[in-house]
Order: structure tokens, then sequence, then C-alpha cells
């Protein structure tokens, strides 16, 4: 009796310990985690930085070759200071631009993926804190009734009203609860602990209690075209115009170049306007244009596969999803339409019948014990099917 009692002070110490972690403990929203872990995450800033910095580089589309300040005595008796600047053909420079534009538009996407992956992560940890402490609450209140089963059965036993068997059964069902009670909160202060990491936020969070998400924006059926709202399909499609771009650049400057500048090729006495060049670059070595060209228009068609790759994977995946939907969500229907309250009257009427002396204790431990089970496994499918949505809005892009 005494190491029940012992048993029982240890897990509500545990409760408490499980719930505020040893420090102080604070209610955050999903919204205000997910704030959190954006403001913290590396790979998200980084993103952002990769966006800064593709927009200063916009500014190099018009960037010119640095000009040549030549002296030379073209005539043997003094020198002449002369300038040469030369330059790509004109539109180089604005499909140049151009590209650079669409690169900044692609960091931008990359860094919505970034935005979609933290986001995704952190509901998914919400959910299992979520789970886990709801799920530790189920335990320690059927810990707390075989405890007291336990000792009960301690006690018919030395009056000799039960058997052997019985007693150790119960103790047996009682140290299973324990040590599933024991596990849960390791799960959940791991998962708490990933989720401080993530955040930043050092204080145990308190979430709001476990409830089934609804989402009125999830279609009934699967359609594979909406995958192509995802961002990581986006990317694909904005990295082929990123590659189209490239092309143009590539075919641009296959084209002559100018040159220009000033320099006396003659006496001094030479008027200032036969003292000025100009002339073209010529194209001569075209292998070298031909290669570049030939590799930018692979990387479109390149460009173009992974999109097409991406959206079947996405696509397969999809469908996997809204199969968890049904799956989960006729679960749910039942679980709360009959089996909740089924559940409900196998524990009251175990109880009702064991206190009137018509179950024993194996059975009427085996009644509720399923009745437990089933609670449990309630539980465990709300947070699956509330995975399941993460998911989905994650694949089509809505997180």
């Amino acid at each position: 009796m005494k190491n029940n009692w012992i048993n029982q002070l240890i897990a509500t110490v545990g409760l408490v310990m499980l719930l505020t972690d040893g420090i102080a403990q604070r209610f955050l929203s999903e919204s205000e985690v997910i704030a959190m872990a954006l403001k913290n995450s590396a790979a998200f800033q980084r993103a952002d930085l990769q966006v800064k910095q593709n927009q200063y580089l916009q500014r190099t589309g018009f960037n010119l070759p640095n000009p040549e300040v030549i002296a030379e005595s073209p005539t043997g008796e003094f020198y002449a200071v002369g300038v040469l600047q030369s330059l790509e053909f004109p539109s180089v420079y604005i499909k140049q631009r151009q590209l650079n534009k669409q690169v900044t538009r692609l960091s931008e996407m990359q860094k919505e993926i970034s935005r979609q992956d933290v986001v995704r992560l952190v509901r998914s940890l919400y959910l299992d804190v979520q789970f886990g402490e709801a799920l530790y609450k189920h335990l320690q209140r059927q810990d707390s009734l075989y405890d007291a089963i336990a000792s009960s059965a301690d006690r018919q036993f030395e009056a000799g009203t039960i058997d052997f068997l019985a007693k150790t059964f119960a103790h047996t069902q009682a140290g299973e609860i324990n040590n599933q009670l024991a596990q849960t909160r390791e799960e959940y202060g791991a998962v708490m602990r990933q989720l401080n990491l993530y955040t930043g936020f050092r204080d145990s969070i308190k979430t709001a209690p476990l409830a089934r998400i609804t989402d009125d924006s999830i279609e009934p059926d699967f359609d594979s075209s909406i995958v192509r709202t995802n961002p990581s399909i986006q990317y694909f499609e904005q990295m082929k115009n990123v590659n189209a771009k490239t092309l143009e650049v590539e075919r641009n400057k296959a084209l002559p170049g100018l040159v220009f500048g000033y320099l006396n090729q003659g006496s001094k006495s030479t008027d200032t306007y036969y003292r000025f060049r100009v002339g073209f670059t010529v194209p001569l070595w075209f292998w070298q244009y031909s290669g570049n060209i030939k590799a930018a228009r692979t990387g479109v068609e390149i460009a173009a596969q992974e999109s097409k790759a991406q959206q079947m994977s996405l696509s397969a995946d999809m469908v996997q999803v809204y199969a968890d939907l049904r799956k989960f969500g006729q679960s749910l229907e039942y679980y709360e339409r009959r089996g909740l309250k089924q559940t409900d009257d196998i524990v009251s009427s175990a109880r009702r019948f064991f206190e009137s002396g018509q179950l024993d204790y194996v059975s009427y431990l085996r009644n509720i014990n399923e009745a437990y089970l089933i609670k449990a496994r309630y539980l465990e499918t709300l947070r699956n099917y509330n995975q399941a949505v993460i998911t989905l809005n994650y694949l089509t892009g809505k997180l």
C-alpha cells in the first residue's frame, strides 16, 4: 500500500513537471509559435538575404567593361593619350537586366519554400505537443485508477477474497500503464525541446487543447491540378523562365559589339574631329557562343523535366494524403458519434458490476483497459487526421 501511495505521488509530480518542465510556462497559440520560429530560423533568414543579394545584383545588368587608357607615340615625335571603351551589343544589357529580375523572382520563391518548410515543421511539432499532453493526461487518469485497483487487490488478497492470479494481474496492468506514462512523458519532453529549439523560446510552451482542424478550403476529391500551387512547382516553373532569359542573353552575346574612344593618331595639329575612333567587335570564335547557347537551351529543358518530376511526386503524395483524410476522418466520425460514448458506458457499467460483485478483478480490468485503449486510439486518430490536414496544406501551398 505504501508503494502504491508513493507511485501515485510520483505520477502527480510527473504531471506537474510535464506541464511546467520545471520552469515558467506560457500559453502560445500556433500562429505565435510560427512567427517565433520564422524569426529564429537560419534557413528562412538565409533565403531572405539571398533575395536582397539578388536585388542588389539587378543593378549590375548594365555594367560596362572598364575603359582602356592608352598612351602611345603614333608619329615617333610625342605621346598621345587616348581612351577606348568597348561594350556588348546594347540588347545584351537589356536581356541581362531581365535575367537578373528573373533570378530575384526565383530567390523570392525559394524564400517562400523555406517559409513553408518552417511552418510545416512547427505546426507538426505544435500538434505533437498537443497530442503528447492530451495522451499524458489520459494515461495519468488511467494510472491513478489502476494504482487504486492494485491497492484494493492487495487488501482483497490479504483478506483472502481473491487469488494470487487476480492480484498479480492487477499489478501487471498497473505497471504497464505506469510504463506507458513514463514513455509518453519522455516523448513529450523531447518534442517540447525541439519546439523550444526552433522557436528560440526557453520557457515551456502551453499549447491550445488538441482539437480537430476544420478547413473548408479542402477539396472533397483529389485533383492533380491543385499541386501546381505548391511553391516548389512554381520554383521550377520560374527556373524555366531564368534559363529562357539566360538563353536570350547568350544569343545576344553572339552579336557584334561596339568600340569607341578618343586617340590622336596624327600630328598635334590634327583636328579634334579626326581624333575619335569608332569600331565594332567581330564574334569570330563562333563555337564558344554556340556551346553557351546549346547549354542554355538544355537548361530550359532540364527545368521543364524537373517541374514534371516534382509535380508527379507531389501528386503521388496528394493521393496518399487524401486517402489519410478519408480514413482518419471516417474513424473520427465513428469515435465522436458512438465510440467515445460507448467507452464511457463500458467504464461505468464495468465499475458498477465490479462494485456489486458481478465482475472479478481480471474481467473488470480487461473491460476498462479496452475502453481506455479506444480513447487512446481516438487521440492518435485525431493527431493523424490533423497531420494529414497540415500535409495537405503544405502540398497545396496554403501554409
